[in-house]
């Protein structure tokens, strides 16, 4: 409410952990944040956005904070009809956030009559971080993180998180998400050599499950790192770990199905790349590069050209080299080539030697095919 851009990520943190909380129940459908906060400053008509988003209840609220107090309104509105299920207006000292977040989740869950398992009791705890200045860096670090996947963004990611950790070394959650911007660092080369992020990413992703064994975030983090050491069945097994323990939510859905159709499985990746659009509606156009490629490697090639196009069309430059591969895959030579030219137009410096730094594949034939079809529509080897 202040226009103030700390209490904003202040605010958008607040909301991003309750949808996190949530979407560890299996009885619960939750749309992600990158659907949800499309709504956000907006004057809405409350049966519409739950038209669009195909749900039934919908979370309203509003936040102040004003020096070490907290306000905060919030609604639960059940869609069909406009009532309200349920209200309340907090008025409580900055330190009360965590358990604001508590009493919120399960409110939410016991209003919306979702059959809670004792082990899923336990999941609506708050547990990023107890302490207050560390959780005000972890929402600052996720502000960044949510952006494209890119080394600017990341490295302030990183930065922010980096200092929450040192306030508060015991976060599962904190030391998973710093594996996994390592796990990127390995793979896109960013700040050290691949070996050495690695080393990170397995110091970080180790310790967070070291601390809580069900942290779904520190078992895709592990799963990416597997991935990355080609170490594929372990890759595939805390995959499907994290999907288990975090059922409801968009990114451990993609990022399960990116894992997955690398690894072998590129069926079960479809179905988790759907689900996270599901989950999603407005989702990231990172998502259609996920779905693209599930859809490519399970053999619906034209459904994975339209996603590629889809994902170029919305972030210009990206999904190119995929529609390269999948228009040769689909005997279209000439709109092969054509997709490397614009692949060309995009990115002047893209050679296959450098594409491939990044690649990681169970199936050698497949990426081998993939280096041909590149080199046949005219880019060049570098």
């Amino acid at each position: 409410m202040s226009g103030d851009l700390e209490q904003d990520h202040f605010c958008d943190g607040l909301v991003e952990d309750i949808i996190t909380t949530l979407s560890k129940l299996a009885g619960l459908r939750v749309i992600a944040r990158n659907s949800s906060f499309v709504y956000k400053g907006r004057s809405v008509d409350v049966r519409e956005a739950a038209k669009q988003l195909g749900v039934r209840y919908i979370l309203v609220g509003s936040v102040r904070k004003s020096g070490n107090r907290i306000r905060a309104t919030v609604q639960l509105i059940d869609a069909k009809d406009g009532a309200h299920v349920w209200a309340e207006r907090y008025d409580r000292s900055i330190e009360d956030i965590f358990a604001i977040q508590d009493e919120i989740t399960l409110i939410l869950a016991t209003e919306m009559q979702v059959r809670l398992t004792e082990g899923e009791q336990a999941r609506l705890r708050y547990t990023t971080t107890s302490n207050v200045e560390a959780w005000t860096y972890w929402v600052q670090g996720l502000s960044y993180h949510h952006q494209a996947i890119a080394k600017e963004n990341q490295s302030s990611a990183r930065f922010c998180w980096e200092k929450a950790l040192a306030l508060d070394p015991t976060s599962a959650a904190l030391n998973a998400m710093l594996g996994f911007i390592h796990c990127l660092d390995a793979r896109f080369g960013w700040w050290d050599d691949r070996e050495a992020a690695i080393v990170k990413a397995r110091s970080y992703a180790d310790r967070a499950l070291e601390l809580d064994p069900n942290n779904a975030d520190g078992h895709i983090a592990q799963g990416v790192l597997c991935l990355l050491k080609e170490r594929y069945e372990e890759a595939v097994s805390h995959t499907r770990k994290a999907v288990q323990l975090a059922p409801g939510s968009a990114d451990i859905a993609n990022l399960a199905g990116f894992i997955l159709a690398l690894s072998g499985c590129p069926e079960e990746a479809l179905a988790l790349a759907q689900k996270s659009i599901a989950l999603s509606p407005n989702h990231p156009t990172l998502y259609l590069g996920v779905l693209g490629n599930a859809y490519r490697l399970s053999g619906q090639i034209e459904e994975a050209i339209a996603a590629f196009e889809a994902y170029n069309a919305r972030s210009p430059g990206f999904g190119l080299a995929d529609l390269v591969i999948a228009y040769d895959e689909n005997g279209q030579s000439e709109k092969s080539k054509d997709a490397a030219r614009r692949l060309l137009s995009a990115r002047r410096d893209f050679t296959i030697a450098a594409w491939l730094k990044t690649q990681v594949r169970r199936d050698k034939a497949r990426l081998e095919a993939d280096v041909a079809a590149l080199r046949t529509a005219g880019l060049a080897m570098g």
